[in-house]
């Protein structure tokens, strides 16, 4: 029974050996060749003569099906080698094709970058090459920005001598709430802070990353460029991004103040350096525009110099000439940068006070004419005094038109004439006394 149990396991080692070393455990097979060999020596060794046959024939199926097993187990691990080592390749070379793709993505996204950022630049030079005012400026230096800088880039962009020579003052902010760059004042402070001036580019740590890039034109400051940095951008790179954006801006710069200082020169009256009749004929009228789209009101003053004729005759036209002169300037002196004064007439000026209240304007009125006739004319060994007489009347609260305020404000400039001059009357008193 013993050998029956030996023969069967030895004939069923090669089935066994295929089973649990297919597809890739030759060691396994190889192990049950080696127990189909001593399986079948054992066989041979306790058959009986008469059986030696039998056990010799189950034996050599064992050790003959068991090697047959182990060679096919083999060539599998071959296939399965070379399937594997092709599988890697493919895997590598698909591993280098997403590499390469991606940096074609990075190039392409860089090159796409660098097109709009040249675009952008290109376009904020051609459009600024068209706009002959700072209001023409603004929203095709704003589109530039956003455009250059991405959508929400947060800025302050200053222009020098933009009313006065040396006076800095905003074009445009963007999201610069509780920042040092949101006016000119604090962001001096900021670089009189760090030791730096508005003349060179600089970046900032504290208190917030950002950058100031000056605008200029060979030693002219033309404006100041004030940006945050982005939280995936580096100050030094952000800098440099920005100076190449504000190396366009010079040029467009100078070309804009210099329309704008011709226009400037050719509204101005030359003998008394205030507005001419045309400026303020359009002022006034922008004024009511203005005045009806927001309900703000405003105050219109006439003012005449008293005797005027009488002081040309007397003392001549260069004596005029000097009262009309000084008279300007004194005006001009007097006056908020949001107040407008024109010469309206040969001796006779208007002065545009937006959002003035009645009471106000009455007070700047009475300085104004004060202040005229506490100044002192040299004629020779001679000094002598001018005074002026000076009508007011208000929108809307006495006309809804700029034709009827100046013809309110010239009645209540000719009844302070009649009352002797060297005065100030409202228009309202005029209806009052109707």
């Amino acid at each position: 029974m013993r050998l029956e149990w030996l023969s069967a396991a030895v004939a069923l080692l090669p089935a066994l050996g295929l089973w649990a070393a297919y597809p890739r455990r030759s060691a396994a097979a190889g192990a049950l060749f080696g127990a189909a060999l001593a399986g079948g020596a054992a066989l041979l060794v306790a058959a009986p003569e008469a059986g030696r046959a039998a056990a010799a024939l189950a034996a050599l199926w064992g050790a003959g099906g068991t090697a047959l097993a182990w060679r096919l187990v083999r060539l599998r691990e071959a296939e399965q080698s070379a399937l594997d080592a092709r599988l890697a390749s493919v895997r590598e070379q698909r591993r280098r094709m997403s590499e390469e793709l991606r940096g074609l993505k990075t190039r392409g996204l860089s090159a796409e970058l660098a097109h709009r950022e040249a675009s952008a630049l290109y376009g904020m030079v051609k459009s600024l090459s068209e706009a002959m005012s700072w209001e023409e400026a603004r929203p095709r230096v704003e589109g530039s920005l956003e455009q250059y800088f991405g959508p929400r880039v947060e800025y302050a962009l200053y222009v020098a001598g933009l009313r006065g020579e040396g006076e800095v003052r905003p074009l445009t902010v963007r999201g610069l709430r509780a920042s040092p760059g949101a006016s000119w004042a604090t962001l001096e402070r900021l670089l009189q802070e760090q030791g730096a001036n508005a003349s060179s580019p600089r970046a900032f740590e504290r208190p917030e990353r950002s950058v100031g890039v000056p605008i200029r034109e060979g030693q002219e400051l033309l404006g100041y460029l004030y940006t945050r940095v982005p939280e995936d951008s580096s100050p030094e790179s952000w800098l440099a991004k920005t100076q190449s954006f504000v190396s366009e801006l010079g040029v467009a710069f100078r070309r804009v103040k210099l329309f704008q200082e011709v226009e400037r020169l050719s509204e101005i009256d030359g003998l008394t350096g205030v507005r001419r009749r045309g400026a303020f004929d359009k002022k006034i009228a922008e004024e009511l525009v203005r005045a009806k789209t927001f309900k703000t009101t405003f105050c219109l003053m006439l003012l005449d110099i008293d005797h005027f004729k009488s002081l040309n005759d007397g003392h001549g036209h260069p004596f005029g000439d000097q009262v009309l002169k000084r008279l300007g300037a004194v005006l001009n002196s007097l006056v908020y940068d949001t107040d407008f004064v024109a010469r309206y007439g040969g001796e006779e000026f208007a002065i545009v006070l937006p959002r003035a209240e009645p009471a106000g304007a009455l007070r700047k009125a009475e300085a104004i004419r004060a202040a005229i006739e506490a100044e002192r004319f040299a004629v020779g060994f001679e000094e002598l005094r001018v005074t002026v007489s000076i009508g007011l009347s208000h929108f809307p609260r006495d006309a809804s038109t700029s034709e009827e305020l100046v013809a309110r404000a010239d009645a209540a400039l000719y009844s302070a004439k009649s009352a002797g001059r060297n005065r100030v009357v409202d228009s309202d008193a005029l209806r009052r006394l109707s």
